[in-house]
């Protein structure tokens, strides 16, 4: 009996011992943080070296990638000396508690030039592919990713293509994360993604290439670029919105930009028609439209006129879209009542 008692004292103290030495263990551990409003991207994600078209699916089969670490360069991770194309992909769950936000994705730094895709649809890039490649490997990478692609509470897509000139390559460094910048409107027109754009004071179509919108120009091929351009898009209104005042929420624009909407001036921001203005980059636009600007059932010709005169240019930040007047006034008063 006393030999049973001693036996199952010293189990006891032997497995509070084991207990204690976990904890301390675990909480020596490194533990990422939660923070509310971001989703962690960092870790484990498909990898393939090549380039097809068809990896921008959700619905391809990556199952018999390599899984590669994300940041880190591809040169580490065993592709040593691999330059050209290569692809990630990661899917990601966005809670429904981030419906309604601005939702940011950060990849850190690539090198050298990549483009990157939610469900297919892309969403941004960084530098210029080949046969005119340019570099973007000390940008760093953030992407406005427009509401209407997320499928909220379930499982999205993240692809990226990534070409390599020489030296490191991939996603190479950073904070890899989607986080929120806060509330935004409920846009009748979600526009961010893709425009025209053209160098240049003139719109003019048969020269015109397409550009992501929100991103800096500098990384979209017109890198060292300062001076005038033009960004534009056609839309198709309601005759119900035509007929009320609208708002273009246009971003942060850098450095003075002007809006014209069917050959009609509306408004600008800083003087645009000076060569040396008083810059207003700092500035995010929201621009009231006219009852009667649009033509309802129609093509709607959107121009933003930017200057840029040094540094970063072109319409770099934030969620553009267009929105009843009514809705952007409730907007605004809800910020005031619940600001984040």
């Amino acid at each position: 009996m006393k030999r049973t008692k001693l036996y199952c004292t010293l189990s006891a103290k032997r497995v509070l011992l084991i207990a204690l030495l976990t904890s301390l263990i675990i909480s020596a551990m490194p533990v990422q943080a939660f923070i509310p409003g971001e989703i962690s991207l960092k870790g484990y994600w498909k990898f393939r070296i090549g380039d097809r078209s068809e990896w921008t699916s959700s619905t391809y089969n990556d199952a018999d990638w390599d899984d590669i670490r994300v940041p880190a360069r591809w040169e580490d991770e065993g592709f040593q000396g691999y330059d050209g194309f290569a692809w990630y992909r990661n899917p990601v769950v966005i809670p429904e508690s981030m419906r309604g936000q601005a939702l940011i994705l950060q990849l850190g730094y690539i090198d050298d030039v990549d483009e990157v895709y939610l469900n297919g649809k892309k969403i941004g890039q960084s530098g210029s592919f080949p046969p005119h490649t340019v570099t973007a490997y000390n940008a760093l990478r953030k992407y406005q990713i427009p509401g209407d692609l997320i499928n909220f509470g379930k499982e999205n897509m993240i692809a990226v293509r990534v070409f390599d000139s020489q030296l490191s390559g991939g996603i190479v460094s950073g904070e890899i994360k989607i986080f929120s910048t806060g509330e935004i409107p409920s846009f009748d027109i979600d526009l961010n993604g893709e425009w025209l754009f053209n160098n240049g004071r003139q719109y003019d179509e048969s020269e015109a290439v397409t550009i992501q919108v929100p991103g800096q120009w500098e990384n979209q091929g017109f890198y060292n670029y300062d001076g005038y351009a033009v960004y534009t898009r056609k839309i198709r209104v309601t005759k119900a919105m035509a007929e009320q005042r609208t708002v273009l929420v246009a971003g942060r624009i850098d450095d003075v930009d002007q809006l014209v909407i069917n050959g009609q001036v509306i408004g600008q921001t800083g003087d645009y028609n000076k060569r040396n203005p008083e810059t207003r980059y700092r500035e995010f636009r929201n621009y009231f439209i006219p009852p009667g600007v649009f033509k309802a059932d129609q093509e709607n010709l959107v121009e933003i006129r930017v200057l840029d005169t040094g540094v970063e240019g072109g319409i770099v930040e934030g969620a553009v879209g267009l929105v009843t007047q009514d809705k952007f006034r409730a907007y605004w008063k809800s910020k005031r009542v619940n600001p984040r």
